[in-house]
């Protein structure tokens, strides 16, 4: 039997680079950050690598020309033997046949023959049809046998007979699976699909289905039913290889549209001559299409060059230059329409493409065209952001929604992008390098969602010249975690997120309460708490990841604790005219008493001190926030002192000494009506910090040190001050001394400032038998004021000899009276019942923080044995 030749026909791929009058595109800041660099441009033959990020270059084009190889001829191969060769005499001795025409003696069968004689036959592995064979065979090596319906004798099948026969359940009952797909419906190809494999219904079973390329033609294909524990049901794409291990039936769907059991030896049941003859044709037809689509492609790139030259044609900010780039992006959308089209054609014609474009051509096609695709996105968006910096110049009402309607546009391209890259990576996963290229040549979702955030903040304030920093002051943290935390130590990271997490929380209070009032500002605040919430969910897991990898000699951060990290962000371009970056210092400040983490650039003051400068994100090039250090803290630039009236700074220094009484009445009315403790000790610090620059003023007139009424001013203001911070000190200690939060870093700081005290009151409790065997300390964390308990701290040891550092990490935590009663099994339902529970990072002991409770309660007890000495 000859050989079946090789499909006939293949395309070939020329990728070639455009010359460097490629027109250039536009750059975006890699941060994401919402403003515009003007004129900004890539560079031509360099990689993104080298260059800048957000540089969006010229994407080289494809050119596809179909080169039909010649037909090869068919070369004679070694053929079956003729039935002759295995036929034998009628014995008296076989049993008659069964209801199957065979006959069964000693475990062999025997087929009677339509023109005389006897075969021995056997099952053909692959097609599951009889062979004739030989008594030496372990294999059958023989033709076909098929058998006629009306006498119920057996013939060799020739090389002219297409092969099929009926399937019956019998046949395939070791082949089933437990899927059912009756209320499904079958595709293009009578199969269904299921958790990326493909399958076939016979009989109402479902079997796994893969398509057989060599055995199949484009006017027909071959499918082989596989089990789904071989080696060879396991390809991604669905497509059988016989090279791997695996039983496998050859099916195909006959005139009747019924699936027929079919001999591979002849491909489809169609003649290899005739296949032969129509590939050529059939296929050089069915791609002309696809090659008129590519050309079409090809051209729109053509078209895109120009019209970005007519771009760079015009002047910088006139109505030409925007209809230009308006001409562009309605360009690149119809291009990017054209992209996905015709990567999808390539997709649902995959079945006989793969015959075309053998050798993984085919992959290697559309793996270029889906990365082409992820460029043009990205260029789109680039151009979108050209168009729309204008509208940076005024930050008015309408320009801030106009911007925000533009983010959510990139966000839905940033969505389509993702997609495509996900397929890329599924299809390619040694492309993650260039994937990940690629995704920072524009800023990321997360980087447009603080964006958003941003503009929102800026309207719901109504200030066009207030920085949204001064109306959300988490702003600047979340601007930090969202883009550059990557570029400071990691060591420095928990206390950062911590931080940032409380102030977000703060914040998220002060908006929430806008939301029952009608109006904007409610429609505002609700974006605002919508865009934050997720920030929230991603620094939790963050900290649970991070606390996960503690151990009992890892130290947690100290609330305290200061943050001053200076670092060289990457190089924005590798050009010699390119000024070198500027160092940027992550820091922390102290406003009106609470803390918060900000990042910005430095610069040498006129006297040669360092001077940190906060932007305003909307207006980078705007007024800036500057930050100084004094007294080892970073703080506001103190503006300069003006020459005010001796008269005028005592009666404004009378005034703030009026207002004090009426700032402590109010934060002790607010605290009873349990607001939020962080606004309440703001409201303080803030008319703190009034005293203060008032002092600091009068401080500065003349002669003010011999002026008796001065310097008793002055220190009015002070003990004013003084007064009211201590105030607000309060507030925070009887904050965190909430019995119903835990957190391990409030509890370090109550000891810090010795508000706590500890006692034991249980020792080594066994709890639990066998494998689940534990003993337990429990410690009374309590009110150094009153003695009142707060919490309670649980150890767990795997001994009762254990010394009491060497506790159980994951048992080991702080608990809330209630939970302490309720027990552990109560939490654990609690947790599987998805009620709320208190993140690790806030509850799990360190060694440092079990170390302070121990001291505690040693110091507790021994304070107890000298009172019981004493009475004695």
């Amino acid at each position: 039997m000859p050989a079946k030749p090789p499909i006939r026909g293949t395309v070939s791929v020329d990728v070639h680079t455009r010359p460097d009058s490629s027109p250039r595109g536009p750059a975006l800041h890699p941060d994401g950050t919402l403003r515009f660099t003007p004129g900004a441009e890539s560079q031509p033959g360099r990689s993104v690598a080298d260059g800048d990020l957000d540089a969006i270059r010229p994407v080289p084009a494809l050119a596809i020309k179909v080169q039909p190889a010649p037909l090869v001829t068919e070369s004679p191969t070694p053929t079956t033997q003729p039935i002759e060769y295995y036929r034998l005499a009628t014995s008296d001795a076989l049993p008659a046949a069964d209801a199957s025409g065979l006959r069964t003696h000693k475990g062999r069968r025997y087929a009677d023959l339509s023109d005389g004689g006897i075969v021995l036959v056997g099952r053909d592995a692959d097609s599951g049809l009889l062979r004739a064979a030989l008594a030496s065979e372990r294999i059958a090596s023989g033709p076909v046998m098929l058998r006629d319906a009306d006498s119920g004798l057996w013939h060799a099948a020739d090389d002219g007979e297409a092969i099929s026969v009926p399937l019956t359940e019998t046949s395939l009952r070791d082949w089933r699976t437990e899927l059912d797909f009756s209320t499904g419906q079958p595709d293009s190809d009578g199969l269904f699909s299921h958790d990326g494999k493909r399958f076939v219904v016979i009989h109402n079973h479902a079997y796994q289905a893969l398509l057989d390329t060599q055995a199949s033609t484009p006017a027909q294909k071959v499918w082989r039913i596989v089990k789904a524990t071989d080696p060879v049901a396991t390809d991604s794409e669905n497509v059988y290889h016989a090279s791997r291990s695996g039983a496998s039936r050859a099916i195909t769907r006959n005139a009747q549209n019924a699936w027929v059991l079919v001999s591979p030896g002849l491909t489809g049941g169609m003649r290899r001559r005739e296949m032969a003859q129509a590939n050529r044709e059939i296929l050089l037809q069915r791609y002309a299409p696809f090659a008129a689509a590519h050309q079409e492609l090809v051209d729109s790139v053509t078209r895109y060059d120009s019209l970005w030259n007519e771009v760079h044609a015009q002047a910088e900010d006139n109505d030409g230059r925007t209809a230009a780039l308006i001409a562009v992006e309605v360009h690149l959308l119809k291009h990017i329409k054209k992209q996905t089209e015709f990567i999808q054609s390539l997709v649902d014609n995959k079945d006989w493409l793969i015959h075309v474009k053998a050798g993984g051509v085919y992959k290697q096609e559309l793996h270029t065209f889906r990365l082409d695709r992820v460029r043009y996105l990205n260029r789109l968006m680039a151009v979108m952001d050209f168009r729309i910096a204008p509208l940076f110049a005024k930050m008015s009402t309408e320009n801030c929604k106009k911007m925000i309607t533009h983010l959510n546009k990139k966000l839905k391209l940033i969505e389509d992008r993702q997609g495509v890259m996900e397929q890329v990576r599924k299809a390619s996963p040694g492309a993650e390098p260039t994937l990940i290229e690629l995704s920072q040549e524009v800023p990321s979702a997360e980087r447009i969602n603080f964006n958003k955030l941003t503009l929102y903040v800026h309207l719901f304030a109504d200030a066009p010249d207030h920085s949204p920093n001064a109306t959300m002051p988490s702003l600047a943290s979340i601007d930090l975690i969202t883009g550059e935390l990557k570029n400071i130590p990691e060591r420095s990271h928990p206390l950062a997120l911590m931080l940032t997490l409380d102030q977000i929380r703060s914040d998220k209070s002060l908006f929430a309460a806008q939301l029952p009032i009608e109006g904007a500002k409610a429609e505002y605040a609700r974006e605002i708490i919508a865009l934050v919430e997720p920030i929230e969910t991603r620094i939790e897991t963050r900290l649970n990841d991070l606390f996960a990898t503690f151990d009992r000699n890892t130290e947690l951060p100290s609330l305290d604790q200061n943050i001053d990290l200076g670092f060289l962000p990457p190089r924005p371009s590798d050009s010699v005219t390119a000024a070198p970056p500027v160092t940027r210092k992550v820091f922390r400040t102290r406003r009106h008493g609470t803390s918060r983490i900000l990042i910005g650039d430095t610069e040498a003051a006129a006297d040669g001190s360092i001077v940190i400068k906060v932007a305003n994100p909307l207006q980078p090039d705007g007024p800036a926030e500057r930050y100084e250090q004094r007294h080892g803290e970073w703080l506001p630039v103190r503006p300069p002192l003006s020459s005010t009236p001796k008269p005028q700074l005592i009666a404004e220094a009378n005034r703030l000494l009026v207002d004090v009484e009426k700032h402590s009445a109010d934060a002790r009315a607010r605290e009873v009506q349990k607001d939020n403790p962080t606004e309440i000790l703001e409201g303080l610090e803030k008319a703190v910090d009034s005293l203060r620059e008032q002092a600091r003023r009068l401080e500065n007139l003349e002669n003010a040190q011999q002026d008796t009424e001065v310097q008793g001013l002055i220190e009015r203001l002070q003990s004013a001050a003084d007064t009211l911070s201590a105030q607000g000190h309060g507030v925070l200690v009887r904050m965190y001394k909430n019995k119903d939060v835990l957190d391990i870093m409030r509890l370090n700081w109550l000891i810090d400032h010795a508000e706590l005290k500890a006692l034991k009151t249980v020792d080594r409790k066994q709890l639990g038998k066998g494998r689940d065997k534990s003993f337990l300390d429990v410690y009374s964390i309590r009110d150094r004021a009153d003695d009142a308990p707060l919490w309670e701290a649980h150890f767990h040891y795997e001994k009762h000899i254990s010394e009491p550092l060497s506790f159980t990490i994951k048992g080991s935590h702080l608990k809330t009276l209630e939970q302490s009663k309720r027990g552990s099994e109560s939490q654990r339902r609690d947790e599987q019942a998805g009620l709320p529970h208190v993140a690790i990072w806030r509850q799990t002991f360190d060694g440092r923080t079990a170390k302070r409770i121990f001291a505690l309660a040693s110091e507790a007890a021994a304070a107890n044995l000298l009172i019981q000495s004493n009475r004695q």
